[in-house]
């Protein structure tokens, strides 16, 4: 027999298993939107930059020095600022997966995660992420 009380612990314990799926697929779905934007990113301003610094390229191909990679870096705005914008996207995704994969889930992408996953329950099936949180 059990009582009212045991049942109210597995309920819960439940509760929290599901809270916590639902959690860690909040956070893959972001971390998936992130990848293909990076990839994105790379895939189109990637390019253009190297065009835009295709002769400081080339005349790094022949003479590298880190003075030549600094001026081509200098004199050269839009092909810096591509050059930039993806080396730090990428970067900072592999920064934070490899920190996540170490040290969990920080106390502050938990609280982003939970709020958002409280408005998904909130708004209920008219979300777009409803079916994502909701697996049974």
């Amino acid at each position: 027999m059990t009582s009212s009380k045991g049942s109210n612990n597995i309920d819960s314990s439940h509760s929290n298993i599901a809270t916590e799926q639902a959690i860690e697929a909040l956070r893959q779905h972001t971390l998936t939107i992130w990848w293909r934007f990076t990839v994105g990113v790379w895939l189109t301003i990637g390019p253009l930059t190297v065009w835009q610094l295709r002769a400081e390229i080339g005349l790094l191909l022949d003479y590298f020095t880190w003075t030549s990679v600094y001026y081509g870096l200098k004199y050269n705005f839009l092909g810096a600022l591509g050059f930039f914008t993806c080396v730090g996207l990428a970067t900072t995704l592999l920064v934070r997966e490899l920190r996540h994969l170490t040290l969990g889930i920080s106390a502050i992408e938990r609280q982003r995660l939970e709020s958002q996953l409280a408005q998904i329950r909130r708004q209920g099936p008219s979300h777009p992420l409803w079916s994502l949180v909701n697996r049974s």
